[in-house]
């Protein structure tokens, strides 16, 4: 029975020791070791604008115009009809003889590169920055008649 005793405790010992024992598994890839197939199809860009590019080399590839719009809706007037239908635009008027463009509340969940077609195409339309040297027009905010960016020339600022 001694022996019986014994023998039971070796066996539970064992036992109990092969299980505390971690099992053999595959070895995990490190940053080191991954496998060649891991690094294809990495040019995958989620976003529309990519976040790494300064903002003056963001639109140096689009090629745009906003006749390409125009063409799209038939003519400058049903277009602009479509901005201010969609809250993209709000007012436009003359304060203290600057040109005001007074953008929505859809204005602003437009992307970077779509807010400066949206003014440009404005331009285009009425010929702002044409009409006189430094010709400009300010956005303000069609609720708290803030100015939230200035569209010259040169381009769209947003403040």
């Amino acid at each position: 029975m001694k022996y019986m005793n014994k023998a039971l405790l070796s066996a539970v010992f064992a036992a109990g020791l092969m299980m505390a024992l971690p099992a053999q598994a595959e070895p995990k890839p490190t940053i080191w070791g991954w496998w060649p197939s891991h690094w294809q199809n990495m040019d995958f860009e989620p976003y529309l604008e990519n976040g790494k590019d300064p903002h003056n080399t963001q639109w140096d590839r689009k090629i745009w115009k906003p006749a390409d719009w125009v063409a799209q809706k038939g003519s400058t007037q049903d277009l602009l009809k479509g901005f201010y239908s969609a809250e993209i635009l709000s007012d436009q008027y003359v304060d203290d003889d600057v040109p005001v463009l007074e953008v929505g509340p859809n204005f602003y969940h437009l992307s970077g590169f779509d807010k400066r077609r949206v003014a440009r195409t404005v331009d285009e339309v009425y010929q702002i920055t044409a009409s006189k040297p430094d010709g400009m027009f300010m956005l303000y905010d069609w609720r708290t008649k803030k100015a939230v960016g200035i569209y010259t020339a040169h381009g769209l600022q947003i403040q």
